[in-house]
């Protein structure tokens, strides 16, 4: 419903937040105001904007849940992902963590034994100890690139749960009785939730993903810690 101003809505609040009626009004191609304001409306009630004295403000989750909209509505992926700088997209995944009660730390660097690495987010509560990457867009991905994608995003998990020691400065406790789960999160719903056992998550339902699943579900490739007499030797 009403792609051609979603899709302009997000690239008119690429640098700014907030952008007036009548800016609007130049760049759509709706001729009566009347009905532009109903369709404004329309996407207010919807969540998808926020309305301002006569201006529309799009925060961050707002644009995250109009490209997941119009990505479901069967817009190319590809173009959505270019209206959205990618530290907003990595924004946005760690503020819906921050708010259901995890710790985040946002690209985490770590010297593992194959080398250096990095994770986009690493996140934890009680329950969960995630390693996530955050992918603009993966529809048109082939399965060969998804398995590819999937396994490098386990590897990188590995090698954490072999650094026990980085996991509890980040005040993480009995380490060594947790596993570590890698994720993906992409915009949209993916073809497979879950590839060679990593799950593949639209950012949008990672927190009912993560009240549907188990701990110890046999589908999902969890990575035990390794306690720490085991560990790399690295610092």
């Amino acid at each position: 419903m009403y792609s051609d101003l979603q899709i302009k809505l997000l690239e008119l609040t690429k640098q700014k937040r907030r952008i007036t009626i009548p800016e609007l009004t130049e760049h759509v191609r709706v001729h009566y105001t009347e009905a532009l304001n109903q369709r404004l409306e329309q996407l207010a009630r919807d969540g998808l904007v926020a309305s301002a004295q006569g201006a529309i403000e799009l925060y961050p989750e707002h644009r995250m849940r109009i490209a997941e909209r119009l990505i479901g509505e069967g817009c190319d992926p590809q173009r959505i992902s270019r209206l959205l700088e990618w530290q907003e997209f990595e924004d946005f995944a760690a503020m819906s963590l921050k708010q259901n009660g995890f710790g985040v730390v946002k690209h985490f660097v770590f010297k593992a034994r194959s080398g250096r690495r990095e994770i986009d987010l690493l996140a934890w509560n009680d329950t969960f100890l995630l390693a996530i990457d955050c992918k603009h867009w993966l529809r048109g991905v082939s399965p060969s690139q998804a398995r590819k994608i999937a396994r490098a995003q386990a590897e990188r998990a590995v090698a954490l749960a072999e650094r026990p020691d980085l996991l509890k400065k980040r005040g993480m406790d009995s380490v060594e009785k947790r596993s570590l789960m890698p994720v993906i999160f992409c915009l949209g719903d993916p073809r497979q939730p879950i590839v060679d056992g990593v799950p593949i998550v639209a950012v949008s339902k990672l927190i009912s993903f993560l009240y549907g699943i188990s701990p110890v579900d046999d589908k999902i490739h969890m990575i035990p810690v390794k306690a720490q007499s085991e560990q790399s030797t690295l610092v």
